[in-house]
Formats: structure tokens, sequence, C-alpha cells
């Protein structure tokens, strides 16, 4: 199995993304020709929209969630593709432009790996650098494209009496399409435990690969069993400073197919808590229907 040496002989990686942006380009028009519209102009800041991954090129996919145009922050989750070997994390950074420029430091380390990129005309990173005092690779953002935070360009004119095109036929291929949602209390008393639900679904044509991660954060922790279906296999992560999490995996989520994970929660002290669960898949042709939610729970 590959390691990065950082701590215990292993690497982190957090993976971020970037943005593209290009000038508005206008096709010149022929003599005695009817002009042909200028393409819309390409986006020029894109922003994370929720759960984000990458894979590398040493066989890691590295995890985190994080909304907005510039920045990423918090905390993050590294799996060997064993599914065995896993580590975590803080991240930082943000994107500037069409480049990503973003740090891992690993739990209980000052050893810091630097990823840098370039978004590519598709909205993800390909064959990014990754960096350490000790190693170099290169890595890929999967599981989908970027948001565009730009505000919508202004509506082009139509071209004058169009012919009538025929309707195109179905572009869809066969793809998983993988969805996780949370239900459960949004306001738990301080030392009680509430119950919530992760609702998993693959309402694609092919099976795939499914991994879940459901988050604790600020007030509310982590509490008593995990009860999964669906074949997934779940186990507990206590992380530094508290905050803990459950990652939970099955070889194959069927076509068609639902499950669910159902985990406890409970108020630590007065104050807010967050709950935040997100779906992945090694398998790259994998499409989301939604990747990640989050609930926000008022401890009282």
């Amino acid at each position: 199995m590959s390691h990065r040496t950082i701590v215990n002989r292993s690497q982190l990686f957090a993976a971020a993304t970037a943005i593209s942006a290009v000038g508005l380009l206008v096709i010149p028009v022929p003599a005695q020709a009817k002009p042909m519209l200028p393409l819309a102009p390409a986006c020029s800041q894109y922003g994370f929209t929720g759960g984000f991954s990458i894979r590398d090129s040493a066989g890691w996919q590295t995890f985190m969630s994080s909304t907005g145009p510039a920045t990423v922050g918090g905390r993050s989750a590294t799996v060997f593709s064993d599914n065995v070997t896993k580590y975590t994390g803080n991240v930082s950074g943000g994107i500037q432009g069409r480049k990503i420029d973003i740090t891992f430091r690993q739990d209980n380390s000052a050893r810091e790996i630097r990823f840098t990129g370039t978004v590519g005309a598709d909205g993800t990173v390909h064959n990014g650098a990754v960096t350490s005092p000790t190693s170099s690779g290169s890595w890929d953002s999967i599981n989908g494209a970027l948001g565009c935070t730009d505000a919508p360009p202004p509506a082009a004119p139509p071209p004058a009496a169009p012919a009538q095109q025929p309707a195109p036929p179905d572009a869809q291929t066969a793809a998983a399409r993988l969805g996780v949602s949370v239900n459960g209390p949004t306001t738990l008393a301080a030392s009680m435990s509430g119950t919530y639900t992760v609702n998993l679904s693959n309402s694609g044509d092919v099976s795939a690969p499914v991994e879940l991660f459901v988050s604790f954060g600020g007030n509310l922790q982590q509490t008593g069993g995990v009860t999964p279906s669906g074949g997934f296999n779940c186990d507990v992560q206590n992380y530094a400073g508290g905050t803990s999490a459950v990652h939970c995996t099955v070889g194959q989520l069927q076509s068609k197919a639902t499950a669910s994970i159902v985990v406890q929660g409970r108020g630590s002290a007065p104050g807010a808590g967050h709950l935040t669960v997100t779906i992945n898949s090694s398998d790259p042709a994998a499409q989301f229907v939604q990747k990640s939610q989050g609930l926000n729970v008022s401890i009282t």
C-alpha cells in the first residue's frame, strides 16, 4: 500500500477546485452571410456547492464540504483505496481566478500538504500538483464540477425566424444517480439525544460503490450505536477537538435501490450544533442528484 511521510507514514489530501475565466468570443461575419450570435462568456468565478472530493495519484481519496466562491475550511477526511486506511485533518485556502491553492494539515501534526491546480473548461481540475516536504504527485477533482457564482449574463436576442429543429435524441447515458438526505430534530435540550435518519438512493440504471460521511459538529456530538441497512458497514471516528463522524461503505448500491443509516446525536451544551451528510463514489461515471445536505441543530 502506498504511503506518504507525514505522521504514521501517511499523507492526507484535501482538495479544492478552481475557476475558469474566458472572454467573450465573437465569430467574424462573412460577407453576405447572416451574423452568428456570440458565444456566452465562460464562468469567471466558480464556487463550492457542498461536498467536494479529489483522487490523487497515490490512491487516496479526500473529502470535504464547503460552500462559497473563494475559500474552503474546516474538517476533511482521506481514505486509501483499500477502504480501510483513513485519516483526518483541517483544510484552508481558496480559489483565485482559475488557480487553486489549498493546504491540508493532518491532525496531531505540523506537516502540511499543498494542493495547486487550474480548472479546465469542464469546471473540474485535472492533473493538479500535490506537494509536501518529502513527496509530490498529481490529483484530479471527482464527482462533478464546481458551481458558477457569476451573475447571469444578459440574454442574447434570438435569431430571426429560426428554422424549427427536430428534438435531439435522449443523450442520457446509463449511470448511477446517487442522492442523500437527512432528517431529525433541529432542537435538542442539553444532555439529551435525538435520532437522525440518513436516506440514500440510486435512481440510476447501474449500481455503484458508495461511501457516506455523517459529520457531527459544534455542540452536537455523536452518541449511541449506528443502525445501517442495505448492506452498509459503518464505523465511528472520533477526532481531536471533540468532533466526530460516522463513516459507512457498501460495495455496490444497486440500481433503483434505497438504504438508510440511523445515527444518534447528543447536545453537549447550550449553543449551536450541526450535522452534515455527504455521499461519494469511486465510480468516476457516477452522477449525483444530491451529494450533500446539512442540518443545523439548536441546543437549549
